[in-house]
């Protein structure tokens, strides 16, 4: 039969769905859209031979290729497979480690090498067929640039999934075309199908456009994470069967366990016909024979094989031009994906935190590309200053900004990145209150004295909309997508001391609409931001505004008190606001005073405080000069709070100059905190132990 290509991709457009294969969320919930296909297949005639064109199109490519050399062959195939994460930062951006091993299952599956392939019905066994197709994560971008094989997109398409996602990707990353990456979509949703997963055998309309990809749910890939329950691991598996020219063994439908499926078959003759299944019943004979129940083509959810037949229409596939298939394993390829190559091209790393008060550990994780097998770190300042190790952790005795280096290296080179100025090392004795901030300075400083952090887009900036001064602090929330979330962190203070503190300050803040989900939040930390604890809700302090939103009159703004709790006045207390999105409207905030009441006992009693020698290295003396009598406690902390040695209990003590010895002992060296209570008032000092 002669078919006109250029006809058939003109027309194909018309016949979306009648190419989509899909998986189901479970076993008894399909996806009813693609029935309106088939029925339609039966009864438009033109529909019919259309796609019966396709079907006989690939048919020829098969058998051509069962009669070439490269099917008796024992050739591996290799096909460049990027996993593109859409999320919206929920439990549907999934983690590496989560897509490692569902290309370690996929790749098991297609080479024979799954656990569970022994336990096959023996009436099949025999038939169960090494692919000789792996997948491996491509290395290289379309433009040339390096990554990991993954990508991670910020995009409400998540909710959606299909076309949209893949638009989303191309927008953020570039163009990964069909015909040179198998790219799998992973997100939250479908909308209201209730599909798990679905593709697109070659032929679909898109052909070699990166729409011709698979797309997934994040609950249904690899072993870990969001993906746990059993068989769900071996959907991408059956989706790339799909992509790679496979039906369901009861034929062109997604609708298993009907009885006219045995009028109809997946044109494979060592799969034997079938109704399809929804449960595991490998004795299950429903059109005269014992059916390949355990096949991944099934919907059994114990699928553990291929075909020797699927294995040959699969391969077929792979040598055809249809949707450009046949690019995908050659070795020009090859080479310009990257699947092979083990050239270190980029340096890059990061930290769990980039911010942090003094001696707080933080973990630095190796994200070079590609393939170090040795790695060379400097942390200015930092203990340790160098390291050898892929994931060191580090700490800083210093405050202030510090640089840090990376160096990585394997037989065929080395990479370098430096990052000036990348960690920011806060005092663990913060600067006493009182506190003011009117945001009246230059964006570098603003950027050296608030911490900010946001996903994607969302920009957090020194704005000159204010509620007096010249500017304010905003946090840029108009149309972001949904969940994003954006942070404004002050600096560590130290609020010990005091008797109470109150934080006040000017916000204004608007929503696009009334049901839009974002939040505004007030959070404070007593351990230099390690862990955070909600304050307050902010409300809206105007009516809803389609457009972006800019306060016009201090009317437009709202004052917020808050009294902070004594348990949170600790030498490293630090504060934030937190904006998470929902499609909604700006926040900004203006005039930020902490102010702090001293205790009248502390004024009356204690005059002063000394500590020497300071560092110590066996024993210190702690001085206390008292205006009258008083009941004094002294105690040794560590920097996260926990008593370490109690010096005095309740001691009455008279007017004058009064000392307490303290020895070391077992305490190993670093940095301590003398906590002082006089009348119950209390004063804390730094203490450097060697």
């Amino acid at each position: 039969m002669k078919i006109n290509i250029l006809t058939l991709k003109s027309t194909l457009i018309l016949i979306l769905t009648a190419s989509v294969n899909f998986s189901q969320v479970s076993r008894n919930n399909f996806c009813d859209h693609n029935h309106e296909v088939f029925e339609r297949v039966k009864t438009d005639p033109a529909f019919k031979r259309l796609v019966d064109s396709i079907d006989a199109l690939q048919a020829v490519n098969e058998e051509n290729y069962k009669n070439s050399s490269a099917s008796r062959a024992a050739t591996v195939y290799y096909i460049p497979t990027v996993y593109h994460i859409v999320h919206e930062g929920g439990a549907e951006n999934i983690s590496d480690e989560q897509v490692k091993s569902d290309m370690e299952d996929l790749n098991d599956i297609y080479r024979k090498l799954n656990a569970n392939v022994g336990s096959v019905h023996p009436s099949m066994r025999a038939r169960s067929a090494d692919i000789e197709i792996e997948f491996r994560f491509a290395q290289k971008k379309n433009d040339g640039s390096c990554f990991s094989g993954i990508t991670r997109t910020y995009s409400s398409a998540t909710n959606i999934g299909g076309n949209s996602a893949a638009d989303a990707v191309k927008a953020a990353h570039g163009d990964f075309p069909g015909d040179e990456y198998m790219n799998i979509y992973i997100v939250k949703s479908f909308g209201t199908s209730g599909a798990a997963g679905y593709t697109y055998r070659p032929g679909a309309p898109y052909f070699s456009d990166m729409r011709n990809g698979i797309h997934v749910l994040h609950s249904y890939i690899g072993n870990i994470g969001t993906s746990t329950q059993q068989g769900f691991n071996t959907t991408i598996a059956h989706e790339a069967g799909h992509w790679l020219n496979l039906p369901h063994l009861w034929g062109n439908s997604n609708s298993p366990g009907l009885a006219s499926n045995c009028s109809s078959d997946d044109g494979i003759t060592d799969t034997p016909n079938t109704i399809g299944w929804q449960s595991c019943n490998t004795g299950g004979v429903t059109c005269g024979s014992l059916d390949n129940v355990e096949n991944i083509m099934e919907y059994s959810y114990c699928s553990k094989m291929f075909t020797e037949g699927q294995k040959t229409r699969m391969r077929a596939a792979l040598n055809s031009s249809i949707a450009g298939r046949r690019n995908l394993i050659t070795a020009a390829n090859q080479t310009a994906t990257g699947i092979f190559a083990d050239v270190i091209c980029e340096a890059d790393f990061e930290a769990e935190r980039s911010t942090v008060c003094e001696n707080t550990p933080v973990q630095f994780f190796d994200k070079s590309f590609h393939k170090p097998t040795s790695w060379s770190w400097t942390f200015d300042s930092g203990t340790p200053n160098t390291s050898s190790a892929q994931n060191p952790v580090v700490s800083w005795q210093s405050a202030g900004r510090h640089n840090v280096k990376l160096t990585v290296t394997n037989a065929n080179g080395s990479e370098t990145i430096v990052k000036n100025l990348y960690m920011n090392v806060l005092p663990s004795w913060g600067a006493r209150v009182p506190f003011n901030e009117g945001f009246e300075m230059s964006d570098s400083q603003f950027e050296n004295e608030w911490e900010t952090e946001a996903d994607d887009a969302a920009n957090i900036s020194l704005s000159s909309v204010n509620y007096s001064g010249n500017n304010s602090a905003l946090i840029q929330n108009y149309n972001q997508g949904s969940g994003q979330i954006a942070e404004l962190t002050s600096k560590s203070l130290n609020l010990t001391g005091n008797a109470s503190v109150s934080i006040d300050f000017q916000y204004a803040y608007a929503r696009k609409t009334t049901t839009t989900g974002e939040s505004v939040q007030f959070l404070i930390s007593n351990d230099c931001g390690e862990n955070w604890v909600i304050v307050r809700g902010l409300t809206p302090t105007v009516g809803s505004t389609n457009s972006e939103f800019a306060p016009t009159g201090s009317n437009q703004w709202r004052n917020q008190s808050i009294n902070i709790s004594n348990s949170y006045f600790s030498p490293n207390f630090r504060f934030k606001f937190r904006v998470t999105s929902g499609g909604g409207n700006n926040f900004y905030v203006d005039d930020i005073n902490i102010n702090n009441i001293v205790g009248l006992d502390e004024l009356d009693a204690l005059t002063g405080v000394s500590i020497f020698p300071n560092p110590m290295t066996n024993q210190a003396t702690i001085e206390l000069d008292l205006k009258k009598d008083a009941e004094v406690n002294v105690s040794v902390i560590n920097a996260v709070g926990a008593l370490v040695h109690q010096v005095a209990s309740k001691q009455s003590v008279s007017q004058g100059n009064t000392q307490f010895k303290f020895s070391k002992n077992n305490l190993s060296s670093g940095v301590y905190f003398v906590n002082i209570e006089v009348n119950g008032t209390r004063q804390i000092k730094k203490l450097v132990i060697n």
